[in-house]
């Protein structure tokens, strides 16, 4: 895929088994909506974990923007602080946050399409191992059933803006996890991807850098 902006909006976690369907449903039918109404946001869409061993990631949204200041615009901040019945309700439930608004360092897609599997690579911590993505050539790419690599820079400060949101996410007893940056990967086979991380780029999930693996659920774009 071919990102719409020059700015995104990450975000990981899970939900109390109890309430998941009814958080799909809410992600689906008024959250993504609600999100793309705000003047900025191009595109919206949701994955799901693929045989998730830990619940605390099995979702992954992901928000495109014009440029990060769309996510402390007025607009936005006042949805943030005026959370819907159903929003407070679901968001009460969410497991180990993160989130992360952050600008487009390094992009480069095959395809303007979207396909099925994206595996989310988290830094942590600032890790010069980011770099390795800018160069890998379109063949590699192809050669390892890549469409697209997406490079990110989190904004620390826009993300750690208090709202009545990131409240209410605390209510079972987690922060939001504020990471430093972020590399997308949009692929058509996860253990393909998987091999090249391990064997090429030499690039492990540890303490400091998270490696999840999705596949598309919901998308939603303006317009």
């Amino acid at each position: 895929m071919a990102l719409f902006g020059k700015g995104a909006l990450l975000n990981w976690g899970g939900v109390l088994s109890k309430y998941e369907l009814d958080y799909n449903l809410w992600h689906s039918l008024e959250h993504m909506p609600e999100r793309i109404s705000v003047k900025g946001f191009l595109r919206a869409f949701r994955c799901v974990g693929l045989k998730c061993k830990n619940d605390n990631d099995k979702y992954f949204m992901m928000y495109d923007v014009i440029n990060k200041d769309v996510l402390s615009s007025k607009q936005y901040l006042n949805r943030l602080n005026n959370p819907t019945d159903w929003t407070s309700k679901i968001l009460s439930k969410y497991v180990h946050p993160s989130r992360a608004i952050c600008e487009v360092i390094k992009t480069k897609s095959l395809t303007s399409g979207l396909s099925v599997f994206f595996v989310t690579i988290r830094y942590l911590a600032k890790n010069n191992e980011i770099k390795k993505f800018y160069n890998i050539s379109d063949l590699i790419m192809s050669e390892n059933g890549i469409f697209s690599i997406h490079c990110f820079q989190s904004d620390k400060k826009i993300s750690l803006l208090k709202t009545k949101e990131k409240a209410i996410r605390r209510s079972q007893g987690n922060e939001d996890v504020i990471i430093d940056s972020a590399v997308i990967i949009e692929c058509l086979n996860i253990n393909k991807v998987k091999n090249f991380l391990l064997k090429n780029l030499k690039i492990k999930s540890d303490k400091k850098i998270k490696i999840n693996y999705y596949q598309l659920q919901h998308v939603i774009e303006f317009g």
